[in-house]
């Protein structure tokens, strides 16, 4: 995919935007990079070096890192703000933000990507990791941290890098006690999606916690808070551990109190961790909720949870409750929409199936039959030959088999209203369509089912069918309109399905 680069200067720095998103300002960048590559960093430091010197070992050659986007070189002049980094491996397909890397962000990058520890790979990551794989002989292969610092995913493809699967891939290249640090979303204004990112690194096995971090530049853009993901391979981290790692000089924004301060989330926010699904490649589920932002606005912060203070044990157990239903849902099809839809209303509104025309207990034999007896009155006011004409205009997407029988039955019509000279009623034309002389039983069927569908949603919440109201919108509270959407999506599956079975038929 094309991607569109932008260069804005400023009298403060450099602002660079990719598709019209910012990516960094100079002026703040360094906030963003600390924080996701110096935890990390210096954790490795502590786990592989600090340690192994304190304990009479003789420390290992050095870290090895890998660097997942970040072709603009800040991300790697940070890592390199460590000695005891012995090599870096940066991976990016984009070779225009390399160039820009190499050129015009050098001044700010300290020149990274011509440090000698860096080896630039202009490939695509996942397949990176798959190959690297293969080339891995011994322990002295892995690395040490892996970084990944991609861009705000606005395709499908694009949120390949954020999956189970992927994260899967990057632990079998990463030491047992290595460490990951991913770019998120915003927690506060993208939440559902931030909590997915989060989830899915556990379900791949990493041990991650979350933190948030006030950028400026993204608060002018509308970003809100951003949000990062620090995990571990195999080993926890801790707080005691955290505290005790040593920060490099001349940092501008992160200092250990602040570091601390970040894996704290309002408890507003923290309990939506569990009301998300994984995303893999199989069932994907982040591109739903980036394209769906479900924001909290949190007006007073009385309670926090730290997400140091967690027991990792607990959360792994609450996680994976949902982690098998995640593999059989992907929320851009049709049919998991309408489930998902199903089980949220279940859960928010339990007595909401009353407001359905099914046979409940207690439902009279009398208000059954009322509802029965209705379908024929309420059919008898719609014209027809109109409803027809507008769905053959407008259903572009169905079936041509469904189409071309749409017409015939719209033409069989007309040319019985024409040659009779009468009024029917609609449930007589109806008959007359269905005789042995006619054979388009499919699509009446389907015409009749998508009728009784649309007028029980209308009646049940009106404005969510129809969207009745001031500039279309709905005057019905979200009980109702869920409802009202929940009916027709059940009665469009149901059609397609009608269709679909009739002609295997």
């Amino acid at each position: 995919m094309l991607a569109s680069l932008f260069i804005e200067h400023c009298p403060n720095g450099l602002a660079f935007y990719i598709n019209g998103e910012l990516q960094f300002h100079t002026e703040d960048e360094q906030i963003y990079h600390e924080y996701l590559v110096v935890p990390a960093i210096a954790l490795a430091v502590r786990r592989f070096l600090d340690l192994s010197i304190s304990q009479g070992n003789s420390p290992n050659e050095g870290l090895k890192v890998l660097i997942c986007g970040g072709g603009d070189g800040l991300a790697a002049r940070d890592v390199l703000r460590f000695p005891e980094v012995s090599s870096i491996d940066l991976v990016d397909f984009n070779l225009e933000v390399l160039e820009l890397g190499k050129t015009v962000f050098a001044p700010f990058n300290h020149n990274s990507l011509s440090d000698r520890k860096v080896n630039i790979h202009c490939q695509d990551a996942f397949l990176f990791l798959s190959d690297r794989i293969q080339n891995i002989a011994k322990s002295d292969d892995l690395y040490h941290v892996v970084i990944c610092d991609f861009t705000y995913p606005t395709s499908l493809e694009e949120t390949r890098v954020h999956s189970q699967e992927w994260f899967q891939l990057v632990r079998q290249v990463l030491h047992p006690q290595g460490l990951i640090a991913e770019n998120a979303v915003s927690p506060d204004l993208n939440t559902s999606g931030f909590w997915c990112m989060y989830q899915t690194m556990w379900s791949a096995g990493a041990i991650a916690k979350p933190m948030q971090v006030c950028i400026p530049s993204f608060h002018q853009h509308g970003y809100g808070n951003w949000g990062f993901l620090l995990a571990a391979n195999d080993q926890a981290i801790t707080k005691a551990e955290l505290t005790n790692i040593h920060l490099p000089d001349g940092l501008r924004s992160l200092n250990l109190d602040s570091l601390l301060a970040a894996f704290s989330f309002a408890d507003a926010i923290a309990v939506q961790r569990f009301a998300v699904n994984i995303h893999s490649l199989k069932a994907p589920q982040l591109l739903y909720y980036l394209l769906n932002p479900h924001p909290n606005i949190i007006e007073s912060t009385d309670r926090n949870i730290d997400f140091l203070d967690l027991d990792d044990a607990q959360e792994i157990n609450h996680l994976s409750q949902s982690w098998m239903r995640s593999l059989e849902i992907d929320p851009l099809r049709l049919d998991s929409l309408v489930k998902l839809w199903l089980e949220q209303m279940q859960k928010l509104h339990p007595d909401f199936q009353k407001l359905l025309p099914v046979q409940n207990s207690y439902h009279t034999p009398r208000m059954t039959a009322s509802w029965l007896g209705s379908v024929p009155q309420l059919l008898g006011q719609i014209n027809l030959p109109r409803l027809l004409d507008r769905i053959i205009t407008r259903g572009k997407d169905l079936p041509p088999q469904a189409i071309s029988d749409l017409k015939q039955l719209l033409t069989k019509m007309k040319s019985e209203n024409q040659e009779e000279q009468i009024e029917e009623s609609n449930d007589v034309a109806l008959n007359r369509i269905g005789s042995e002389t006619f054979q388009f039983s499919t699509s009446t069927k389907l015409l009749i089912s998508l009728t009784v569908t649309m007028l029980v949603a209308n009646l049940i919440a009106p404005d969510s069918v129809f969207a009745k109201g001031s500039s279309g919108s709905s005057s019905i509270d979200d009980a109702r309109f869920g409802v009202g959407f929940v009916m027709t999506t059940i009665g469009a599956v149901w059609l397609s399905s009608l269709y679909g079975d009739s002609k295997s038929k």
